[in-house]
């Protein structure tokens, strides 16, 4: 492919890749002195805006397409970093991260550096869709505007999941399942949202030389959420801290697309 030959081209790539890897080893050093490994996934959706952020302004791009990267990723992972600074907790360690800790017995801390710098890459990766964004030369308005109200509703969903999950943890006890609202319908609605806003950039690509390259980020978000950093860990957690009534909801609500729930 021609766009592979350009060196210079992907050299604001090169500089998302020197941020994140900064960010990751600032997180790393921090999560050294609490013991608390959460800083990683703040660092990851912070690095996917600083990443953005290089783009916008290392690229000359049409209007259009600025302003596009700028609501995605740029405020939808500024919202998703505000959101995780703001359940961070220095005193409790996110489930994942504790076993990950009794898990590695020896040489903790580099293992940690490694799977840190891990999530720097992924943070480069994932911002990559904004770069094609920018470098494509997308003229029709009507991937714009199409894009734009289906990032619109994912956007809405998510929040409204994240809202209505925080409204039931400050009104019930730790051990309630939250069964109400979107969580009626999908036991994760937020990551469902999450992973619907990934299809914006398929919309604003279509017949350029990333189209097919977008699709691939999709299905790889899809697979982290479902089969590796999100929904696992998630349901480990949950079923450790409410045991029989979480299984329950787990019998009856589905995993991650909403539907209705069995007894319904």
């Amino acid at each position: 492919m021609p766009w592979l030959n350009n060196f210079q081209q992907w050299e604001p790539v090169l500089w998302a890749a020197v941020a994140c890897l900064l960010m990751q080893i600032a997180a790393w050093w921090y999560q050294s002195r609490i013991n608390n490994a959460d800083p990683v996934d703040i660092a990851w959706s912070t690095g996917v805006v600083a990443a953005a952020l290089i783009y916008l302004f290392t690229i000359p791009a049409d209007s259009k397409p600025m302003i596009f990267v700028f609501v995605f990723p740029v405020l939808w992972y500024t919202r998703l970093s505000r959101h995780l600074i703001k359940r961070f907790d220095a005193s409790h360690e996110d489930g994942r991260y504790q076993n990950l800790r009794s898990h590695w017995q020896q040489h903790t801390q580099l293992k940690f550096l490694m799977f840190f710098l891990f999530q720097a890459m992924l943070s480069v990766m994932f911002s990559l869709p904004a770069f094609w964004v920018l470098t494509a030369g997308i003229a029709s308005v009507w991937l714009w505007v199409m894009a734009l109200i289906w990032g619109g509703i994912s956007l809405a969903g998510v929040s409204l999941a994240d809202h209505q999950l925080l409204q039931f943890k400050r009104n019930n006890p730790s051990s309630a399942v939250c069964d109400v609202g979107l969580w009626r319908y999908s036991r994760h609605p937020n990551y469902f949202f999450e992973w619907l806003h990934w299809w914006v950039y398929p919309m604003v690509l279509w017949g350029s030389d990333f189209f097919w390259w977008s699709f691939l980020v999709v299905g790889l978000m899809l697979v982290f959420l479902l089969k590796l950093t999100g929904i696992p860990y998630a349901e480990q957690q949950a079923l450790k801290n409410r045991g029989q009534a979480y299984r329950d909801y787990m019998n009856k609500t589905n995993a991650f697309f909403p539907w209705r729930q069995q007894d319904d």
